[in-house]
C-alpha cells in the first residue's frame, strides 16, 4: 500500500510537468500579479519553475550545508484553482556524518486564488493546502521526521497599484502519521508562518524584492532547528520570449545560535504559460 501510495505521487508530478509542457498555450502569464522569488505565492499560475538553492550553518562546531534542486509545476485547471507538485534532489552534508542525497518529499497542492478591483489597484485574495509524502531515505537528523507525512495549509493577501507589489502569506504546517493522530509516543512537529514580499518594477524587464519570512515553532522544545526570520533582496529579469531568471539572497536577521540557517541564495527560471486567472469579478 505504500509502495502504491508512492508511486502515484511520483506519477502525479512527471504527469502535470509533462501536461503543462505540452498542453498549454506559450505565452506569457496574464496573472496580474509578479510571482515572489522566496515565500509561497497565492496568486494563480501555469508554470514551470527551476530553483537551485543553497543555504549553510555553522553553531557550536557543527557544520551544515544544504544544495538543492528542484523542478516545480502548477496547472491552472478551472477558473480560478489550480494544482502544484514538484520533483527535486537535496545534498545535505553535516559534520562528521556521511553526505546524504535524497529525492525531495512528492507533494500534491490545491490553490486558489481571486483578484478584485481596490481603491487604485488590485486586491488579491488566496490560499490553499499541501500534502507531502514521507521522505524516502532521509534520516532523523533533519529538520521534520522523513518517516512522518506532512500537511501545510496557507493563506495569503497581495495589492499592486502602478509599479508596485505586495504578497503575504501566512502558513501552518504540521507532520503527520498515516492515522492522522498523534500517539503517546509521538511527537508531531509543528511550525507557523508569515512571509511577505514587496517588490518594484524598476523597468519593463527588471524587478526588485525585498522579501521577509518569519518562522515559530509550535513547541521549540520539540522543534529545536526550524525557527528563523530572514531578510532576501532579489532581482528578476523577464526577457522577451524565452522567461524569466531571479536571484535571491538569504541573510539571517535573528542571532547566528537562534536562526535556522545563516546565509543562503537562490537562482531561479521561470516559464510561464497561459492562464486564467486575469478575469475580473
Amino acid at each position: 500500500m505504500k509502495t502504491i501510495f508512492s508511486l502515484l505521487y511520483k506519477g502525479f508530478s512527471l504527469f502535470l510537468l509533462f501536461h503543462i509542457f505540452h498542453s498549454a498555450n506559450f505565452a506569457e502569464s496574464k496573472s496580474n500579479f509578479a510571482h515572489p522569488l522566496q515565500i509561497e505565492p497565492v496568486a494563480i499560475y501555469n508554470k514551470i519553475r527551476v530553483n537551485a538553492s543553497y543555504w549553510d550553518k555553522r553553531n557550536l562546531g557543527i557544520y551544515e550545508q544544504n544544495k538543492n534542486l528542484n523542478i516545480e509545476g502548477e496547472y491552472n485547471f478551472w477558473n480560478n484553482f489550480s494544482i502544484t507538485s514538484s520533483i527535486g534532489k537535496t545534498n545535505y552534508v553535516q559534520t562528521n556524518s556521511a553526505v546524504e542525497e535524497t529525492w525531495n518529499r512528492w507533494n500534491f497542492g490545491l490553490k486558489y486564488g481571486k483578484i478584485f478591483d481596490f481603491a487604485s489597484g488590485q486586491l488579491l485574495v488566496g490560499g490553499g493546502i499541501s500534502f507531502f509524502d514521507r521522505k524516502r531515505g532521509g534520516e532523523l537528523r533533519e529538520r521534520e521526521n522523513p518517516e512522518y507525512y506532512l500537511i501545510r495549509p496557507n493563506f495569503g493577501l497581495g495589492f499592486k497599484s502602478g509599479r508596485f507589489e505586495i504578497m503575504s502569506e501566512l502558513r501552518f504546517q504540521t507532520e503527520t502519521n498515516q492515522k492522522m493522530k498523534e500517539g503517546t509516543l509521538e511527537e508531531f512537529r509543528r511550525y507557523y508562518q508569515f512571509g511577505i514580499a514587496p517588490s518594484f518594477a524598476a523597468t519593463e524587464s527588471i524587478r526588485m524584492f525585498l522579501e521577509l519570512e518569519y518562522r515559530e515553532p509550535f513547541d521549540r522544545n520539540v522543534d529545536t532547528k526550524t525557527r528563523f526570520f530572514n531578510i532576501y533582496p532579489g532581482i528578476a529579469y523577464k526577457s522577451e520570449s524565452i522567461g524569466t531568471f531571479s536571484l535571491s539572497l538569504q541573510l539571517s536577521i535573528l542571532a547566528r545560535n537562534e536562526n535556522a540557517m545563516d546565509r543562503g541564495i537562490r537562482f531561479s527560471y521561470f516559464y510561464f504559460f497561459d492562464t486564467i486567472n486575469d478575469s475580473k469579478p
